[in-house]
């Protein structure tokens, strides 16, 4: 079993999801594990992890950020004390798949959020040589003829 508990908290809208997530890692020592988009976008789950008193915190601080977002975005918000192995495996975290994150379809995030993954370098892009314009010269005597 793991040394550390779960916080999910499920809303409607991605918007009110990044706005909660925000004021759950703010108010506690809790750290963003997984997200999930569901209905392209319209139906959010986030997953934190951290110490039991930590998570319940950051769960109920994404709760009452929900409940101020409007009736009806708060869809459900659970707290899983020392979750077992089999929870990760369900949740993409355990230490095999954690490696790299699982997109099942596009706009879809399931799995531990790599946020060291190393970026590629952005090379600016080439100009092209394209045909040249016929100078002022070429245009007028083009023009006479």
């Amino acid at each position: 079993m793991a040394e550390f508990s779960l916080g999910l908290v499920e809303v409607s809208a991605l918007g009110n999801a990044i706005i909660m997530l925000d004021d759950m890692l703010k108010v506690a020592d809790v750290e963003f594990v997984a997200t999930e988009r569901k209905l392209g976008g319209r139906l959010v789950t986030i997953v934190v992890k951290g110490e039991l008193t930590a998570v319940q915190a950051s769960v109920d601080a994404g709760v009452k950020r929900a409940k101020k977002c409007g009736d009806n975005i708060l869809k459900a918000s659970q707290v899983i004390a020392r979750p077992h192995d089999e929870i990760l495996k369900f949740l993409h975290l355990d230490e095999e798949r954690a490696k790299e994150p699982n997109s099942e379809y596009a706009g879809t995030h399931v799995g531990a959020v790599n946020a060291g993954a190393a970026k590629a370098p952005k090379t600016p892009a080439k100009k092209t040589a394209g045909a040249a314009k016929p100078s002022a010269a070429k245009r007028t005597r083009a023009k006479k003829n």
